[in-house]
């Protein structure tokens, strides 16, 4: 097969050369109707820019493309600083790409390092929408914070977190039980799964649902205080959040209604950030430190050595941090 140039994509985009070049540049300036016509044409032909032709094929750029799906969360910026660390260490520098949650723009990022030849992608995690065609790339890539078949990945057992929280309730003396996320994930169906293990039943009412696109405390405030003025005073004392920002804005609407926290509603969040720190917030711990040195240790037996083609799953256990948001003292 015929190795395409930048002037046969020029071509088959009906665009000028400058114009294709601009594009895999990541130039704001091209219109981005423009843009998105030469990035199809690019994804479609499999057309990966050499941006080093110079270089002999098989020399190394120590660049680690870093794709993230959002900067909002400490939790990802915690990360975001260890892997940085961690890869200067190897001699690597990481490019970092930021997909909003967005899967086009997801792809769109991983183009992007492929064109600047880097030696390995990160991310962090990944969507389903684009999990076969990374999957396909012959540039090594890892999944951090998520587990998925197609990938080397390492995540940690959200289930057994939803499960541990649950159980941590009950022994306490809980008997209705709140949730506060977006859609329903493995932390939930844990919290559900090990209620029903229990002997309980999750009340649907007592789900403090987020919208998926409410990525920053503004907008889950916004979603809190709709759920308080819907339903009033909470039918629950304690409640599980999917991270530390949900369950930190869910415990300032609740004590400006004078819901003491944990007297009346004991709360526990997801990550252990800073906030959950500084706040009094306990929360399930995740091991950045040994997911990130795990990550690159993976990546860099991909890409120094040849090793087995069956994608390596690490699957971390959960531990419950507990500080002042909640009551472990049995209430009953």
């Amino acid at each position: 097969m015929t190795k395409l140039t930048m002037k046969d994509i020029a071509r088959l985009a009906n665009v000028s050369q400058p114009t294709v070049s601009r594009v895999i540049n990541g130039n704001k300036a091209v219109n981005e109707d423009i843009a998105k016509k030469v990035m199809k044409v690019i994804e479609e032909v499999g057309y990966i820019p050499n941006k080093a032709a110079q270089t002999l094929k098989k020399s190394s750029s120590h660049i680690i493309g870093v794709c993230v799906t959002e900067v909002y969360n400490p939790y990802f910026v915690e990360l975001i600083e260890t892997l940085e660390a961690e890869c200067r260490k190897i001699g690597y520098n990481i490019l970092l790409h930021n997909s909003k949650h967005n899967p086009i723009t997801e792809w769109e990022s991983i183009q992007n390092f492929l064109a600047r030849q880097v030696d390995g992608l990160i991310l962090v995690p990944a969507s389903d929408y684009n999990m076969q065609r990374i999957s396909e790339l012959s540039t090594p890539s890892v999944i951090i914070t998520q587990n998925k078949p197609q990938l080397d990945s390492i995540g940690l057992n959200h289930l057994q977190a939803g499960k541990i929280v649950v159980e941590s309730f009950i022994r306490a003396g809980h008997k209705k039980f709140g949730f506060i996320g977006t859609e329903i994930d493995e932390k939930f169906l844990g919290f559900d799964g090990s209620l029903r293990e229990n002997g309980f039943t999750f009340d649907k009412r007592n789900y403090v649902r987020l919208e998926v696109t409410s990525i920053d405390n503004f907008l889950m405030r916004r979603d809190i205080e709709k759920y308080f003025t819907e339903v009033g005073r909470p039918d629950f004392t304690c409640a599980f959040a999917a991270n530390d920002i949900m369950a930190l804005e869910f415990m300032k609407a609740a004590q400006e209604r004078n819901i003491r926290i944990p007297e009346d509603i004991s709360l526990v969040g997801f990550d252990d950030t800073y906030l959950a720190k500084i706040m009094g917030i306990s929360s399930i711990h995740q091991p950045i430190e040994e997911m990130v040195k795990m990550t690159i240790e993976i990546l860099q037996n991909r890409i120094e050595h040849e090793v087995s083609s069956t994608p390596v799953t690490i699957q971390l256990e959960p531990m419950l941090i507990e500080r002042n948001s909640s009551r472990w003292k049995r209430i009953d």
